[in-house]
């Protein structure tokens, strides 16, 4: 049986019959009109072997009005029907934005959570992701289990380090739990981020920024008004200080993961967060952070000194001082 490259099968615009292997175009049409499809049955199963998700909600009745392709329905049965069931959910209403590392979707809450909206974002499997370097941010970071547990299974912690599948899996796992613990922290703290609801498999419900129609902007997409650019810049740098206060650093800070709402701002994405106490990078990527939101605000003519700022940040909330160069590239 052909096996396909997953990293395709959810593609708006894919076809099997373009990938190698496939039958010949003429050949998929012969079985198309006999009613047979075999393509679609290799990549339904392509997909089912490397979830191990098996899409039974959509048999209890969910049954989304936004479905995308077809192939991308059995990516919304698998890891948002289980919310549908556990009454997180009622329904999958259309896709904020897909990327390299995730999908997200405006979902209707269900009532018992209180809320009108949610947010799903869906990461895509190990297999799918493609950050840039993640081993930079990984450092010292504790592998977390799908409870947010940290794992000390020498077994597991092996497989991880040899690189097999299983710990490859458990790497994305980690990764995951990592950005919902790190949401939880800060929201309990008072950062301005979305306020986590679930995890589950491969997804981490959280509040929904804008309009059900309307999601909210990034700052990079915004333009403010002039007045109102100094105390949002103070606000994030409150957060920037909040967030390394209790030990964490975002690691990707900038204008395109800062949403606008209405006045107020969410900082968004949140999986390579690190540990300023255990990353040997830590300095480097404060001040990187710092740098990127220094740079954005200086176009509405707020002055900052982003060398300063990470400085004095550094020496409140950093371990003991090194004598390693700071950093400042964006």
């Amino acid at each position: 049986m052909t096996r396909y490259d997953p990293r395709q099968l959810l593609d708006e615009d894919f076809d099997p019959r373009t990938l190698p292997g496939a039958e010949p175009r003429s050949t998929a049409n012969k079985l198309r009109k006999r009613g047979v499809n075999r393509s679609d049955h290799v990549i339904v199963d392509d997909i089912l072997t490397h979830i191990d998700v098996k899409p039974a909600a959509a048999e209890g009745g969910f049954n989304p009005t936004f479905t995308g392709s077809k192939y991308e329905r059995m990516w919304i049965l698998s890891w948002l029907g289980p919310f549908y069931d556990d009454k997180k959910i009622t329904d999958v209403l259309h896709r904020v934005k897909g990327g390299k590392e995730a999908n997200v979707y405006c979902c209707a809450a269900h009532p018992d959570t209180g809320l009108e909206l949610l947010a799903a974002k869906v990461y895509r499997p190990r297999l799918f992701r493609n950050l840039r370097n993640d081993s930079q941010y990984r450092q010292g970071r504790p592998l977390l289990d799908a409870r947010g547990k940290a794992v000390n299974d020498r077994r597991a912690l092996t497989a991880v380090f040899q690189g097999t599948r299983k710990g490859k899996e458990m790497q994305h796992t980690s990764w995951l739990a990592y950005e919902f613990d790190t949401l939880q922290k800060l929201h309990r703290a008072g950062a301005s981020v979305p306020e986590p609801v679930v995890m589950g498999n491969n997804t981490i419900l959280m509040e929904y920024v804008g309009a059900a129609g309307l999601p909210a902007p990034s700052l990079a997409e915004s333009e403010l008004r002039k007045r109102e650019a100094k105390p949002l810049f103070e606000r994030l740098m409150h957060d920037v200080e909040l967030m390394l206060s209790l030990g964490r650093i975002h690691g990707d800070l900038s204008a395109f993961n800062v949403l606008y709402w209405e006045g107020e701002v969410k900082i968004i994405d949140f999986p390579q967060a690190i540990e300023p106490d255990t990353n040997p990078d830590a300095r480097a990527i404060l001040a990187r952070d710092v740098l990127r939101l220094c740079q954005y605000f200086a176009r509405y003519d707020v002055k900052s000194d982003p060398a300063a700022i990470t400085a004095d940040l550094w020496a409140r909330y950093g371990p003991a001082e090194t004598d390693e160069p700071l950093g400042l590239s964006a």
